[in-house]
């Protein structure tokens, strides 16, 4: 048997949304589709070690600043980069009263990935950029972070699930 892949096409053409014997073909949604995801920039520095392995027994907790960023590729192309910027900071949850907490390591990450964007609108363009893509990167840059504080010598860090529209949705306002 021969395996392959099979398409099969209507002998009849139509334009989108026209009406065929009371057939109205769907309008076409925008998409987005992933190609390759990377690790375009990594920073991690351990304070004060190793000293600091002495005071960190716990889980780091981490104060995070989250950017978007996304630039077309290739001009009249629906290829673009999405880097998904994380700066953190893993310090100390309950320090004693009166005291700042103690930081036991900042790292900056970027992580990127390509997208494609098909049927895409002037209003579709910037919620798949900036929200839907930054959602499909999260999980692999939470990833990497968690990795390196391990690699690093302290307990996995852990990432709360990000509102990217909500971020989205503030930046709109704030700009």
């Amino acid at each position: 048997k021969e395996q392959g892949v099979f398409i099969i096409m209507s002998r009849h053409k139509r334009k989108s949304g026209s009406s065929h014997k009371g057939y109205t073909e769907p309008q076409r949604k925008p998409q987005i589709l992933t190609g390759l995801q990377y690790n375009k920039s990594v920073t991690f520095q351990v304070m004060n070690a190793p000293a600091i392995y002495n005071i960190a027994k716990e889980r780091p907790h981490m104060a995070i600043i989250v950017d978007v960023r996304a630039s077309q590729l290739t001009k009249d192309q629906p290829d673009f980069e999405v880097e998904l910027i994380l700066q953190c900071r893993g310090q100390s949850s309950n320090p004693p009263a009166g005291e700042e907490p103690t930081t036991f390591f900042e790292t900056s990450l970027t992580y990127a990935g390509i997208f494609t964007l098909v049927n895409s609108t002037p209003e579709s363009l910037e919620p798949q950029l900036l929200v839907d893509a930054p959602h499909i990167l999260f999980p692999g840059a939470r990833h990497v972070l968690s990795t390196l504080s391990r690699e690093a010598g302290f307990l996995p860090v852990i990432i709360q699930k990000i509102d990217f529209a909500k971020l989205w949705q503030e930046r709109k306002v704030t700009v």
